[in-house]
């Protein structure tokens, strides 16, 4: 059903579809006993043999079949548009145009350049071909929603977006809950003291906006010259680089109290955190280098086995 159509024109349509009948007595019983009512457009499945006033009952309360997507944490901006068209809730085109468009965030962020960060991470409902407007709009609803209370309450001296900023980081960096805040101690540690942040992710973001991205970060993308690229350019980069959730949310606005100024992934899911360089070179070296060395080796050791006859 869609949006201003008549109440005899739908019926007849259902009297086609063998939903109902005939068409005139529903008509005439919407006219007669429910006037004041209206059907509500959507789209409806009758999986079962209903009595004409069961149907109509269905059409005034608006029991629509409702698309369901799950939007996880840390998706960018057209990871999201892709997710939403493939279930033909809009385009990809019109998904970029709308997240493109700052405007529904800039009385609390300002500076945004679009709405990167602000498409708060949830599960969704809408009807099919619900617009991809519509959708951003009720996303970042839901981001305003869950950024009151003790989020609103910055103490790091970082303003709305560069908490987000800060927050889409840590999102893409930390697997474990107990270690986002402490992940974002060391990105506040190394702001304070003007270090560079050096994050990947924020790496991969920049090749993603020039087009480049093959789903591998090469040792020449470190030189990608980009204000994302926070191997060369001072400072959070000027935006999200994706959607975090809350807990992410919660880490930025509240980090840790400790002295890291590095981390490296141990292959595991978590991380080790050093206070000084010639740590965390050892800790590469170990975590990094080492395993792959080791992996490598176990994997030729493990081709080079005769097969069992």
């Amino acid at each position: 059903m869609r949006r201003g159509q008549r109440t005899a024109t739908i019926l007849q349509q259902l009297q086609r579809d063998g939903v109902v009948r005939d068409e005139w007595i529903p008509l005439v019983y919407m006219k007669i006993f429910r006037g004041r009512d209206s059907l509500k457009a959507g789209v409806y499945q009758f999986d079962k043999p209903l009595a004409p006033v069961d149907v109509l009952d269905k059409l005034i309360r608006g029991d629509v079949i409702l698309k369901t997507v799950t939007v996880r944490e840390g998706l960018d901006r057209f990871a999201i548009g892709k997710l939403f068209a493939d279930e033909k809730l809009g385009t990809e085109a019109e998904w970029k145009k709308a997240t493109g468009d700052p405007d529904l965030i800039r009385d609390i962020a300002p500076n945004a350049e679009s709405l990167e960060g602000y498409l708060f991470p949830d599960t969704y409902k809408f009807d099919p071909g619900t617009p991809a407007t519509t959708i951003v709009r009720a996303m970042v609803a839901n981001f305003r929603k869950h950024w009151g209370g003790e989020l609103a309450l910055i103490a790091t001296g970082l303003d709305v977006h560069q908490t987000v900023t800060l927050a889409s980081i840590v999102e893409t960096e930390a697997r474990l809950p107990q270690e986002r805040p402490i992940v974002a101690s060391v990105y506040v540690n190394r702001l304070h003291r003007h270090m560079l942040l050096g994050a990947d992710p924020t790496v991969i973001y920049a090749i993603k906006l020039a087009g480049r991205w093959d789903g591998n970060i090469h040792k020449a993308d470190l030189q990608i010259a980009s204000p994302y690229n926070t191997y060369r350019f001072p400072g959070l980069p000027p935006g999200p680089i994706a959607n975090p959730g809350l807990a992410s949310l919660r880490a930025a606005a509240a980090p840790a109290t400790s002295p890291y100024l590095y981390f490296v992934a141990r292959n595991d899911g978590s991380h080790v955190f050093a206070t000084n360089a010639a740590d965390h070179n050892r800790n590469v070296e170990i975590y990094q280098r080492q395993y792959f060395r080791d992996r490598r080796r176990a994997q030729q050791q493990q081709q080079q086995q005769p097969q069992a006859k």
